[in-house]
């Protein structure tokens, strides 16, 4: 299974079923909200010849605005969400470590050496700023004495947050060695999973979902129920919204797949 990793680096992009009655805590998450784009979205292909990197971005783009996100102008955006096709995304991220090891400074020690650890044909590194509940900008902790801090009007609520978690860049790594077999559609359905989500749900056995598709010859051909409805709840509603909420009752899925 491939294992997403959080970063605040701004920019990141340009360079390069069941769940348990407490999913949350069940899936190692705090009751934070879960991070989605909030900006236009602009999907880009690099490591993939031309006509068939158009296909797999028309792909995400036809996804993204199924679930109501808004898609920047295709001729005229800045990719915020690559999907690279390597030859071995892991020594990539190696060589980022050795030569540009201040795209990494903004990330949890443990965090950085798992990713950099991380094994498997795919790996999704997520970048994100904490904004208050309209968007405005707080920053990001340095230590324990100078904490960011925003000032706004807001009722006090159990069911919403005064803050959001944005995905400013995402970054989908994929060895072309595991591609083979696989259709464009699968590629594109499992790169919109992970890029568009800091946080996937794992399923039980018998829920099928595309983030099986490196794991099983049997993968499905597409984002299926399960994917669709956690896709659909994440990015409905406010931004502001507890994980425990956005997550509640998605074993319920696994009977429509």
């Amino acid at each position: 299974m491939k294992t997403i990793f959080r970063s605040s680096i701004a920019g990141l992009a340009a360079l390069a079923a069941a769940i348990t009655a407490s999913p949350a805590v069940a899936d190692g998450i705090d009751d934070q909200p879960l991070a989605r784009f909030e900006e236009r979205l602009c999907p880009g292909v690099i490591g993939m010849q031309a006509d068939y990197a158009a296909a797999v971005v028309a792909r995400i783009r036809e996804n993204a605005e199924r679930l109501g996100l808004r898609t920047a102008p295709a001729d005229d955006c800045k990719a915020n969400m690559i999907v690279a096709f390597l030859g071995d995304g892991q020594d990539y991220l190696q060589r980022l470590s050795r030569e540009r090891g201040w795209m990494f400074e903004s990330m949890d020690e443990s965090e950085k050496r798992a990713l950099l650890a991380q094994t498997g044909p795919t790996r999704a590194w997520i970048t994100t700023e904490t904004r208050t509940r309209d968007g405005l900008w707080i920053g990001r902790r340095e230590n324990l004495v100078a904490l960011p801090q925003a000032a706004m009007w807001s009722a006090h609520s159990k069911i919403y947050t005064p803050t959001r978690e944005d995905i400013t860049a995402a970054m989908v790594l994929i060895d072309r060695d595991a591609i083979e077999g696989r259709s464009l559609t699968q590629l594109a359905d499992y790169a919109t999973l992970h890029g568009l989500a800091d946080h996937v749900p794992a399923t039980a056995d018998g829920v099928a979902s595309i983030q099986q598709l490196f794991d099983t010859e049997s993968a499905p051909e597409g984002l299926t129920a399960f994917d669709m409805t956690y896709l659909e709840r994440l990015y409905s509603a406010i931004p502001n919204v507890p994980a425990s909420t956005r997550l509640e009752g998605l074993e319920g899925v696994a009977s429509r797949n």
